[in-house]
This record gives C-alpha cells, structure tokens and sequence, in this order.
C-alpha cells in the first residue's frame, strides 16, 4: 500500500515509480478510498473488456460532468448504451470520408495565416488548439467558432481546469459559493450552453446539413422513432466538441516536439508526404498510403497519450490475478503507464515509430497499447482522430519546420488531458528559407 499524497502532487512520478517498485498492480490510498493501478495488459482487457459491467466510470468524472452533462464519456448503463447506439452512425467510415476536405480546408486556412506571418515565433499547443477548434466547429456545427462566437480558447480551458479541480479535491465546495474559481466557472460554463443551444435551435429550424450536428439530430432508435432531445444533443456535442477539440491538440502538440526532437524522423515524414501527395492537398484516398506517418502519431501518442488514465470503480468484489479487488475500489488503467512498460516495449523511451510496423507489433499483447481505451467504451471518434491527425501532420510539414524552443523546459500537466504546463514555445522555419536550410544543415 502506497500513500495517496503522492498520487495527487505528481501522479504521473507516482505511478511510474509505484509500478517499478511494486509490480502490475500498485495500491495507494487516497483518504478512505482504495486506488489499484494496473500495468498488465491481461488486468486492463479484464477491466475495460471481460468485465466492464461491473465498473463504472469513478468519482473523479464529476469533475467532467460539470461540463460535458450526461454525454457518452460521463453516462452509464442503459441510458448510455442508448445513446451510443443513436451516435455510432455519425462516426461511420463513410460518413466520416465527407469530412475529410473540411479537415483539409481548415489546414490550409491556418498555412496561409502562418505564411502571412512576421514574426516567426509562437505558441504551437495554442496554435494547435486554435486549428482545431477550427476543425471541431466546421466538421461538428458546420460553422468556424473562432470567426463566429469570438475567441472560445479560454472559455475552454477555464471550464477544463475547474472539471479537474473539482475531480481532484478531496473536500469539493458547492458551486453556489462565490468564489472566484466558481464565478470564473460560471460565467465560461453559462456561454459555452449559449452558444450550443442557440446552435441546436437555429438548426431545428433550418435546413439539415451533413455534418456531425446533423447526423446526430437525426438519428433514431430502433423503432425509427426515438431521437434526442436538446438536453441530450447539448451533452453529446459539448462531450464531442471537448474531446474533439482538446485531445487532437494535445497529441499533435508533443508531436512536434518529437519531430523537433528527431529531425531525421521528421525527414521521412516530408519525404513519404511528397511522394504520395505532392503538391496535392491531402484527400481521404491518400491517407491509407501515409503509412509511416500513421506509425509517428501512433508512436507520439505511445509517448504522450492525451487520455493519460482511465479509472473505473468496482461495483461489486473482483480479482485481478492474485488480487482481491473490493467493492468500491478505484481501478486505474494507464495509457502512460502500459506505453512505457518495459516488459512490452523495447527501450520503452525512446521515440522509436518502426515499433509500430506490422512485423514488430504482431506479437505484442493486445491492448498493450489504449490510446482510445478499449472494449465497448472504446473512443468514438478515434477514427476521427486519426483521419484528422494524418491530415494535419501531412499539410503542415510539407510546407513548414516547427522548432520547439526549450524542448527540455516544457513540462507536463496531467490533468484532464496530458498536456503541456505552460505552453510550448516554437518558431515557425518556413521551408526552403535560408534560416531553415542552415538548421537542416546541422
């Protein structure tokens, strides 16, 4: 057994440390609850996959439920298995293939902003989040949030920082108390729910459109009947809006810094790119043929997976091999944890995306490797995700570098996504420029 104080100051050092010390299974308590993290793939498909029916999500998404309602990531039991039915279709291949040039007129809005650029220097997590809240506001609500509804950047994470908070503390004040961490909550929180009800009612009378939004309002159950009402829409599109949104600019952001990190993996990159693209804008068609660009955005989330934990609480008694599970244990399964497990990767820190070939993963355990969980809570829109990130990776390191400025001062801030603490500050190398051409050199 394992002090909780530590989990809470650094969880990320904590469960590392735990698990080399102790083993696949490491239990911390946390007050009067009981934490068991877990590192064997076997213990992470008994808890997400042969048993998930007796776990639910933990007390730790309250936090997030403050935001996203009862959408699919908070819900539980029937009523999110109803809802999942009604959302799987939006998230089909072929009604995804329709979003692809959306995705790509998006990138091709943010180049042209960065070649009209002066000053070379950025924040390039912020400018991931500005492109995709771009692509979340085009392909979801067929409108751009940033032109239309103002700069929603720090409405987002006021509203993300006070869901982790909330999910953290272990004496959680009211939400009445007018304090400035509330109030701040509050007023984020109150245009958030304007800005989606407003959308949803010009929608209900407009015309219907093909984007995600449209795909949602007009699914129905089983008996072609049965649709979501608005307070069920709000939930779905601010849970689609939130993950679509901050985890694909989180990923993309410490891919950067891996490239930075690794120029001749950046190289192979450009090199695939224009051989399959060339002067191309990237179209869906192209992206099955980007293969080791797939392998580095698999690798980068390998490293720096955005949902970085996944906690279920046990309803009833269980064992995870040897060990006895009580009911009401917090079971935590890691994507940080498992990716760097050196007992199922190869010098499991090192940045190294030939991993992901087909003839070196074949053997490896299955669920080794949860970037988007698994079972039937699996991410639904992890091919979204993926489609979107091969599309931006492709786009942008054609035409440009990105240097991290101090990669070894960025640090990270597991909260409720993986992300950076503070920003990472970059400089934009326009290929080709003189200035790039001398760095390449080196």
């Amino acid at each position: 057994m394992l002090s909780g104080l530590a989990l809470l100051r650094d969880p990320l050092a904590a469960l590392t440390q735990g698990h080399e010390q102790f083993g696949d299974v490491v239990c911390f308590y946390v007050g009067p609850i009981r934490f068991i993290s877990v590192s064997d793939p076997a213990h992470a498909h008994h808890v997400l996959v042969r048993n998930h029916r007796n776990y639910i999500k933990s007390r730790n998404y309250q936090g997030l439920r403050l935001v996203l309602g009862n959408g699919l990531v908070t819900s539980e039991g029937e009523y999110w298995r109803r809802q999942r039915k009604l959302a799987q279709p939006a998230f089909h291949h072929r009604r995804l293939a329709n979003l692809a040039d959306t995705m790509a007129t998006c990138v091709q809005e943010q180049l042209a902003r960065w070649d009209e650029r002066r000053e070379p220097g950025v924040d390039i997590h912020d400018e991931m989040m500005q492109l995709t809240l771009r692509i979340v506001g085009r392909t979801l609500f067929g409108m751009d949030l940033g032109t239309n509804l103002g700069d929603l950047g720090p409405v987002v994470t006021t509203c993300l920082e006070k869901a982790n908070d909330h999910a953290e503390s272990l004496v959680r004040l009211p939400l009445w108390l007018p304090t400035p961490s509330n109030r701040r909550f509050g007023k984020a929180k109150r245009k958030l729910d304007a800005i989606v009800h407003e959308i949803i009612e010009q929608r209900r009378n407009g015309e219907p459109r093909d984007d995600v939004l449209g795909m949602l309002m007009a699914a129905t159950d089983e008996t072609g009947t049965e649709r979501m009402d608005d307070q069920q829409l709000r939930d779905e599109v601010m849970t689609l809006f939130m993950a679509g949104h901050e985890t694909i600019a989180t990923s993309m952001s410490w891919l950067w810094m891996l490239l930075h990190q690794h120029p001749e993996v950046a190289a192979r990159v450009r090199a695939e790119v224009e051989a399959v693209l060339g002067d191309r804008t990237p179209q869906l068609e192209d992206l099955p043929q980007l293969v080791y660009t797939g392998q580095v955005i698999s690798e980068a989330m390998r490293l720096y997976p955005p949902a970085w934990i996944m906690e279920r609480q046990a309803l009833a008694d269980d064992r995870l091999g040897s060990w006895r599970i009580p009911r009401g244990s917090i079971v935590a399964v890691s994507p940080w944890v498992l990716h760097r497990n050196p007992a199922l990767w190869e010098n499991p820190l090192r940045f190294d995306p030939d991993r992901f070939t087909p003839e070196r993963s074949h053997d490896r355990p299955k669920h080794a490797y949860l970037p988007f969980g698994a079972g039937p809570r699996v991410c639904i829109g992890n091919h979204f995700a993926l489609m979107e990130s091969k599309i931006i990776v492709a786009s942008l390191v054609r035409r440009y570098a990105i240097d991290i400025a101090r990669p070894d001062a960025v640090q990270l801030s597991p909260r409720v996504t993986l992300r950076p603490a503070e920003g990472m500050p970059a400089r934009l190398r326009r290929l080709g420029d003189p200035a790039h051409r001398a760095v390449a050199a080196r």
